[in-house]
């Protein structure tokens, strides 16, 4: 089967490029390409010039999530296969993964026209998200901006008034945040949701109340150790759509893609994504190197 790699050079500190020329060496002679990617959206622009393929395409991200997104959106339309080389710094939707089947399924999940397939979010965690954006082209540390993303959004935050429809049902409320989740991970570790499955048509769905400054960080403390569930101002749902209203634009992360929207209709896709996670002798590579857990 041929395989095409679509690479992000600048994920993981030149790891992409270091993993890149190991695989090359083990594919010699074999039917593959290997695409670089200089801008955003590059990869999705790669990814779909395959889409018409007679035959099916194992389609390789190799990179982070944000590069991931971008292969998925290539590869939504088409039943080309996606193969994934973790070598961001996140690499949170890999974590969901736990199966060496020859290929398994993940839903292909939308807000309104886009395409996500790990988490979407609102509310202090999508700011935090939208803020460490922001300070890629800062002076601050790579090791310390999450921190400081988390502190300057505590320092500014105000709850989100919101309506949601969730199972038919109306809530009305203000929130400090509404995560809907087909995978378990986000944030670079933090396991929101660990009783999701990413090929079960349904998000798990994790809506905290208006919390104060001081019950946030107790909150996220509990994110951290993964007893969120316990806390009284955590419910927790299922379905598999969830529509958002809200009287002003809301800051909406799909797997660290920022959108500003007043409605939001969070849904399935009829189509899954194939996933290839053969224990083959890329992913045996790749394992050695530390980049499967």
């Amino acid at each position: 089967m041929k395989r095409v790699f679509i690479v992000n050079p600048m994920a993981g500190n030149g790891k992409s490029i270091a993993i890149m020329k190991e695989i090359e060496k083990i594919l010699e002679g074999e039917d593959y390409q290997v695409y670089y990617t200089n801008n955003r959206y590059e990869a999705t622009m790669f990814a779909h010039m395959f889409k018409d393929s007679s035959q099916p395409i194992i389609i390789y991200s190799v990179g982070g999530d944000g590069t991931l997104l971008e292969v998925v959106n290539g590869i939504s339309d088409s039943h080309n296969i996606l193969g994934i080389i973790p070598t961001g710094t996140g690499n949170d939707f890999v974590k969901s993964i736990n199966n060496d089947d020859i290929v398994t399924y993940t839903n292909l999940c939308k807000m309104n026209d886009n395409y996500f397939i790990n988490i979407a979010s609102i509310g202090i965690d999508a700011l935090i998200a939208k803020a460490q954006n922001e300070s890629r082209d800062s002076l601050i540390p790579k090791s310390l901006r999450y921190k400081v993303s988390i502190l300057n959004t505590l320092l500014n935050y105000e709850p989100q008034q919101i309506e949601a429809y969730i199972n038919h049902q109306a809530i009305k409320q203000s929130i400090t945040l509404l995560a809907i989740c087909n995978g378990q991970y986000y944030g670079g570790g933090f396991r929101i949701a660990p009783h999701a499955q990413i090929n079960d048509d349904k998000f798990d769905i994790y809506l905290a109340d208006e919390l104060k400054t001081g019950q946030i960080l107790k909150l996220l403390f509990k994110l951290v150790k993964g007893t969120h569930e316990q806390s009284p101002y955590v419910h927790v749902l299922q379905s598999n759509r969830v529509i958002i209203k809200s009287p002003i634009f809301l800051t909406c992360n799909l797997d660290g893609e920022i959108f500003y929207c007043k409605k939001m209709d969070f849904h399935m896709d009829d189509h899954k994504i194939p996933i290839y996670t053969a224990n083959d002798k890329i992913k045996k590579l790749c394992k050695s190197k530390g980049l499967y857990k």
